[in-house]
């Protein structure tokens, strides 16, 4: 079973808005249509929040996600400081969260959903929704040179596979995530409705309910898969097809002085060895762990905004103050 994160390369047709704006910034609602032709209903456009700022723009940052929509609402508090600090960044929703779910579908739930077809299609669409999105604010002007991909969670898992396949990328910046996907069909909160549908005789391919086998069978096989080129991930029939939608798979394939990897020491949502084999695939590149739960630090937004514009060289003093100025939300359409 092969994967496919082709991203047709054309110009990109996109519409957008102010929806507000603030005294450093303005904020863009931004749609386009998907270039993955498998979209489920529902999913068929690509949806960013660009925080643009008025001064002079410095560098960029593209914000993905972790899976749901609670989480949404604390990265969008990003947004309007970097933009005012002179970092042009957007947030994008990927297929399946938030105001992108399928048709009778939950936010979030596809990705691990116990199907090899579903996983695959929505792990597919995250990549190519992703790199189309960089091209698009690359042909507006708003992709630096200078730039920071954030991933949280399923966004960091996400930007694993984008920051292999597309070299624009200047950083990576993983927060709080992991791999070893069938540790979190089997062991994460997140994936309690996994086990639900097993115990209530659901059955999958590939083994998906059968826990000791698939652990023994990634066990057998990672020493394998983490030698392998990218190509050969992806058109392999020999191994397992979880491991071509797995960030630990690609890890090694990271330029490691492009990348920090920040752990969760008290992360209860993913389990710890799904982290810990994640981390160590990724030694080489700037590691920290540090004593936050998976979600305690949302609402400690600038900690993170000010260690972005530590990656992105920005260190003078109006920037920093900027993170922590009040912006004062203001209607477009009011004079």
């Amino acid at each position: 079973m092969n994967i496919n994160f082709d991203c047709k390369k054309k110009n990109i047709d996109s519409v957008a808005g102010y929806i507000f704006k603030g005294k450093n910034y303005r904020c863009s609602y931004m749609r386009f249509d998907t270039l993955y032709e498998n979209f489920a209903p529902g999913t068929g456009k690509v949806e960013l929040y660009n925080f643009h700022p008025k001064k002079e723009v410095k560098a960029s940052t593209l914000i993905l996600h972790g899976l749901g929509s609670r989480n949404i609402k604390f990265l969008l508090w990003l947004g309007p400081h970097l933009a005012s600090a002179g970092v042009n960044t957007s947030i994008l929703i990927l297929p399946g969260n938030y105001t992108r779910v399928e048709n009778h579908s939950v936010s979030g739930r596809s990705y691990l959903y116990p199907n090899m077809k579903v996983m695959f299609q929505f792990w597919e669409h995250g990549v190519i929704d992703t790199i189309s999105t960089i091209d698009m604010l690359e042909q507006k002007g708003l992709w630096k040179e200078n730039n920071v991909l954030m991933g949280y969670c399923l966004g960091g898992m996400i930007s694993t596979i984008v920051s292999v396949i597309d070299l624009r990328i200047t950083h990576t910046l993983f927060m709080t995530t992991g791999g070893h996907i069938p540790k979190i069909l089997h062991e994460s909160p997140a994936t309690a409705f996994v086990r639900k549908m097993f115990n209530a005789g659901f059955k999958p391919d590939y083994n998906l309910d059968n826990k000791d086998l698939l652990y023994s069978i990634y066990e057998e096989q990672f020493s394998k898969v983490k030698n392998m080129t990218f190509k050969e991930i992806i058109l392999s029939e020999d191994i397992h097809p979880l491991f071509k939608i797995d960030p630990i798979s690609y890890a090694h394939l990271l330029s490691m002085n492009k990348v920090t990897f920040i752990d969760a020491f008290f992360d209860s949502t993913l389990p710890i060895q799904s982290r810990k084999v994640l981390y160590e695939e990724m030694e080489g590149s700037k590691r920290r762990i540090l004593p936050i739960t998976h979600v305690n630090w949302l609402p400690f937004g600038y900690l993170l905004a000010k260690y972005i514009l530590h990656k992105l060289n920005i260190n003078d003093k109006e920037a920093k103050k900027a993170l922590l100025s009040i912006e004062k939300i203001e209607n477009p359409l009011q004079k």
